[in-house]
């Protein structure tokens, strides 16, 4: 099958999705969780000290068949969490979590950095090569992201001296066309997967991964996201000796992973709008006060002027 079969579009295979059991063998632990228990999970725990601890205790408790499934939704920030709340920090920490786990499945020695800034989210090594990786997580109503939102870049440079460098975040998210993240995954060496791509290596236990690491500096798409993606899936194919035909499964196993959530976000922004209707007014022009953040931006003018009528009167 050739490389047209390995495009990023599913409409054109008007298949049955067909659910193959996870090749992963692992029994459930009886703890596990499923998407709704998570997001509440990480919603009951967010306020906590040691919130990180407990979220990757939990995670690890679980069975590798969650990881699996988890690895399909994690990439979706939930819309009733609040902008860069406690709760949405930690959901970008469970996916630098889950994508941990995940290494460690395929043969990869690998911890979670927590001290942020200026570092990957994760570093392992495997027998003859260390990489650093990072998870991206985005809400579905994200509207334009560009490759500031990618940080490719930085990623090669918070490699320093390690081998390789990942970034992962849902194959839907990416940008569908031109775009130069692309370019700089291929001049830097950075592979840019999906959690799709991730969850498609444990089911068929490959751990022979050198080759997918190298793949971005091994072609010349340009911008292309078209032609990335074909180079991408034609090396993960080849190393898992499998076809275009069962990666696109996984694909829409992705897809139907985000309608759920889509179904569940725009559910929880139509009771947002009830809600608003049953407000009085007075409290209505409270809400929309601080959501302009009104008060902050005459406390900012008001420190500006103070201090330019000091310097005036001095």
């Amino acid at each position: 099958m050739g490389r047209a079969n390995c495009c990023l579009s599913v409409s054109r295979v008007p298949m049955p999705i067909e659910y193959r059991a996870p090749l992963l063998s692992a029994q459930p632990t009886g703890n596990a969780m499923d998407r709704g228990e998570t997001t509440s999970f990480i919603e009951s725990i967010a306020a906590s000290e040691d919130e990180f601890d407990i979220l990757e205790q939990e995670s690890n408790a679980t069975s590798s068949d969650l990881l699996r499934e988890e690895l399909l939704h994690c990439g979706m920030i939930r819309e009733r969490y609040s902008h860069d709340s406690s709760e949405e920090k930690l959901w970008a920490k469970y996916c630098d979590v889950l994508l941990n786990r995940a290494f460690n499945h395929l043969g990869i020695q690998s911890k979670v950095i927590r001290v942020r800034g200026d570092s990957a989210d994760i570093r392992g090594e495997a027998d003859n090569y260390s990489i650093v990786a990072d998870a991206k997580a985005f809400r579905l109503s994200r509207t334009a992201k560009n490759q500031k939102d990618f940080k490719v870049t930085a990623l090669d440079d918070w490699r320093r001296t390690d081998t390789y460098a990942c970034l992962v975040a849902p194959l839907y998210q990416y940008p569908v066309r031109a775009s130069q993240i692309y370019e700089q995954a291929e001049e830097r060496n950075v592979t840019l997967l999906s959690y799709v791509h991730i969850r498609f290596l444990l089911d068929h236990r490959t751990k022979k991964l050198e080759q997918l690491w190298n793949t971005a500096s091994k072609v010349s798409t340009g911008k292309d996201a078209r032609l990335y993606w074909e180079t991408i899936d034609d090396a993960i194919v080849e190393i898992t000796n499998t076809s275009y035909e069962e990666l696109r499964r996984y694909k829409r196993l992705e897809i139907d992973s985000a309608l759920e959530v889509g179904k569940e976000g725009i559910q929880y922004w139509e009771s947002v709008k009830q809600q608003y209707h049953t407000l009085s007014r007075a409290e209505a022009i409270t809400r929309l006060i601080k959501a302009e953040k009104i008060d902050k931006k005459i406390e900012h003018i008001r420190k500006v002027v103070d201090k330019l009528g000091s310097s005036r009167d001095g």
